[in-house]
Parts: C-alpha cells; structure tokens; sequence
C-alpha cells in the first residue's frame, strides 16, 4: 500500500504542472462558456438529447447516456470535459517524454484552447463523451508504445470504443504513431530497422482498432435492424485522390486558414516561427550522425505526418468533415516539441519555439473568448427579436386557442450582424445556426418559455405560394403579421421561388 502511494505521489509531482496548466488555461479560454448558457447550432435542438448516436455509428456516445444525464449543463459537463482533456494531455506528455517545464505547460494550454474544442464545447450535450473519446485515444496508443502486457488487446479495444463515442479523434492515434517513430529516429537514434518493424506495429495495432469498430458497427447494426454508414463514407473518389486532398486542406489549414485554426496572417507568422524553430533542431540532430536508411525513413515519415493528422479525409464523405472533426491538426504542436524538447535543441531555438507556442495560444485565447462573444450576442439578439415576434403574434386579430403559427423567411430586417467585427465564416461547424429561421421555434420554446402550435415544414411551403404573403411587407414593419385563416403568419423575410 505504502509502495502504491508513494507511486502516486511521484507522478503526481510529475503531472501536476501540466495538469493544473490545462486547468487554468481551459478556465481562461472557456470560462465565459461555462457560465453562461450559450446555445450554439446543435445544441438547440439537442438540449435535452446526445444528438446522432446509432445513426453515426457512434455506438459508445449511446452508452455514455448510462453515466451522462441528456442535460446540455455548461458548467458541470465543461468542468468534467477540461479535467478528462487535462489528463489527456498528461498522458501525451508521459507518452512523449517531454522533460522542458515552458513546453509542458504551453503544450497542455494550445491543447485544450484549440479552436476545433472551442467548437466542441459549445456543443454540450456531446462535450464530456468527445473528451473521454480523446482521452481512450491516447491512453491506448501510450498502452501499446509502452509494450505492456495485453497491449494488442487492450489498446486497439480502447482506440475502437473511442471511435463508437467519436471517429474523428481516430487521427490522433495515426499522428501520435507516426510522431512515435519520428521521435526514435530523430531523438532516440534508433536503427532504422527496428524503428521500421515498430511501425509496422503500430500499423497493426491501427488496423486492428478499425477492425474492431467495423465489427461492433456491423453487429450492432444488424441486431437493431439500422443501416450501416453508407452515406458518411467516401466512396465517391479513389484513395489516391482522397490522399491528396487531405494534404491539400492541411496545407490550406496551415496557410490559408481551413477552418480558423490558424486564422490569421499574424497567426501564421507565429506558425511558420514554430515549424522553423522545430525545423533547424531537427537537422541539428541529424548531422550528428545520421545512416541513410534512418534519413529516408525520417522524410518518409515527416512526409505522412499531416496525412495521418488528416487521415479522416482517406474513410469519411467531405460532406461530413467540419472544424470539430480535425482536432488532430493540434498533433503538430506536440511534434514541435519533441523536437524542440533534449539536451541536443539549441537554447536559442527552444526558446524561439516557445516563443512561438506561447503567441499561438494567446491567439487560441482570444478566438475562445472572441467566438464565445459573439455566440452570446447572437443568442441575445435572437431572443429579442423573437421576444418581439412572439408579443405581436399575441396582439394579432383573431388569435385564439386554436390558432396556430408560421414563420416564413429568413430574418433579415431590424438585425445587428457581427460579420466586420467577428469574421468566423472559416469555423466550419455542424448544424444550424441560432439567426436561421430553422431554429426559432426551438429558442421559442425553450428560451422564451412559449410553447406555440407551429404548422409543419409541408404547410410552411404551402402558405410560401399563397399570393397575400407575397403582397405581405416583411417583419417588423406594419402588416408583417397577419391571421390567414387559422394560421397567424409572421414574414420574417423575402421568400425565396
């Protein structure tokens, strides 16, 4: 017992600073989420549900709802989701060595303030299990570089059960082996045939894992009578040019701003200074002493690094790939410090890489507090205008118990639009924003507290081609609202032919 806790203590002491670092910096990035509710596109509609579970295939997000009450509640479920990250981020740490105090702690902050789970956070009700989702992720890749005993069971079996909560943190464990192999050549000087036959392992080891999240998806499918996943699929375009655009939207990722995760000419200057940084310590180390094979086998997996951060593109439609779901491009910041991380770095190049770290997660803590800023005041305004809305329908001629509401267009008059002062048309995200139209009964409902009657999507079109709509103006000027039968109709905006 004595002997266990002294363990526990020792690693304790070892993971504290990271731990308490993704603590305290996940409160600065995602605080003013977590105390606030803030309903972001899908978590409209999901406040009280896990969203897609068997239909995704995503079996274990299913089961998470034996320990995870279908609550969308931002503080407990952010406080849950910040510490399971911070433990993920412990054990990267462990799984990579990484020694440096600055690179601990400025690794465990662009970790948990990446854009991709800005996003995720304001997705609530999903945000615990895609947190225990990265966290198996990393635990079986740790599992199986740290060859213990079972490893070709346990870690493929954590990596699957990950995958059944969420597929796309399957990247992490590509990028993580591929960054394994990377570092025993570069760091360790491992013979490259060695470090060659442990790649092939942990290529096992990644088939092995899809070989059991198959097996799970077709055995529960067909004991629930559900189709399989067809449609997410890419079965459109051949594997070579699935390869290729994976590389193409990594580089645009990094250079062009995909999907706000380097979202700016500054932000890629601070990038660029990292990949430098990290760059000369990695010729450095290869002058002192380098065979040929080890050299080529280095490129070659330098070369398959942002395809295995990107290797969602090689199974999954295009359709189906958003800002949550590349998460793994954060893999290139723990790159970055292996590299940057040893005895062998320059001082003058680790401190340039921090450096650079340390502008990249200042950056990641504006964009947090900037998208969680701009969520608020849509949801504000949103909730005015229907406010409004709601108190004029109430008012109109003619409503009554039997009086049923539709609420044609998109709303365009009398709003206050952010897109000058918070540009994140390149943050891709799943779902429906809270300004569309789509959403208002929704906010109506749970938001404002009214439970109104709507007409259904197939009256909605019908009243569209109705000719006294058209001649209607458009809300909230006078004669917007009018009871055509026993409908009251709000033209929120123009309708489209």
């Amino acid at each position: 017992m004595q002997l266990n806790r002294d363990a526990l203590l020792a690693r304790w002491r070892e993971d504290r600073l990271p731990f308490l670092s993704a603590l305290g910096f996940g409160l600065l990035a995602h605080g003013f989420l977590l105390t606030n509710k803030i309903p972001v596109d899908d978590d409209l509609p999901n406040f009280f549900n896990k969203g897609a579970t068997y239909v995704s295939g995503r079996y274990g997000l299913e089961l998470t709802r034996l320990f995870l009450p279908d609550v969308s509640m931002p503080w407990i479920y952010g406080l849950m989701s910040i510490l399971l990250l911070a433990l993920a981020v412990c054990v990267t740490l462990r799984l990579f060595e990484i020694e440096r105090p600055a690179l601990k702690v400025l690794l465990a902050g662009v970790f948990i303030a990446f854009p991709a789970e800005t996003g995720t956070l304001c997705y609530m009700f999903t945000a615990v299990p895609y947190a225990l989702a990265l966290l198996l992720t990393v635990t079986g890749v740790s599992l199986f570089a740290g060859n213990r005993r079972g490893r070709w069971f346990a870690a493929p079996l954590l990596i699957a059960f990950s995958c059944s909560i969420y597929q796309g943190y399957f990247a992490f464990a590509a990028s993580f082996c591929v960054i394994l192999m990377v570092r025993a050549l570069a760091v360790e000087g491992k013979d490259a045939r060695a470090v060659l036959l442990e790649g092939f392992k942990l290529l096992g080891m990644l088939l092995l894992s899809l070989a059991f999240y198959g097996l799970a998806i077709l055995v529960a499918s067909r004991a629930l009578r559900l189709p399989l996943l067809g449609e997410a699929v890419n079965a459109r375009q051949s594997l070579p040019l699935r390869a290729a655009v994976a590389y193409s939207a990594w580089l645009k990722t990094l250079l062009k701003g995909y999907f706000a995760y380097v979202p700016s000419v500054p932000a890629r200057l601070c990038h660029v200074l990292l990949l430098l940084a990290a760059g000369a310590a990695l010729v450095l180390r290869v002058k002192k002493g380098r065979d040929g094979r080890a050299l080529a086998l280095l490129c070659l997996c330098l070369f398959l690094f942002p395809l295995s951060c990107y290797c969602l593109y090689l199974m999954a439609d295009n359709s189906y790939i958003h800002a949550l779901a590349l998460y793994p491009f954060a893999s290139l910041y723990v790159l970055c410090a292996v590299l940057l991380d040893g005895a062998e770095a320059p001082a003058f190049l680790r401190r340039a890489g921090c450096l650079a770290l340390a502008l990249v997660l200042a950056g990641e803590l504006y964009f947090a507090n900037a998208f969680y800023l701009r969520a608020k005041l849509q949801y504000e305004n949103t909730c005015a205008l229907y406010t409004a809305v709601v108190a004029e329908v109430f008012e109109t001629e003619g409503f009554d118990e039997n009086s049923r509401v539709a609420l044609i267009g998109q709303p365009s008059a009398a709003r206050t639009r952010f897109d000058k002062e918070f540009d994140f048309s390149r943050f891709t995200l799943p779902g429906v924003n809270i300004t569309d139209r789509r959403q208002a009964e929704n906010v109506i409902r749970l938001y404002l507290g009214f439970d109104l009657p709507f007409v259904s999507e197939e009256e909605l079109a019908a009243l569209a081609d109705n000719p006294e709509l058209a001649a209607m103006p458009v809300w909230p000027y006078a004669g917007s609202v009018r009871k055509l039968g026993d409908v009251v109709v709000v033209k929120l905006g123009e309708v489209s032919p």
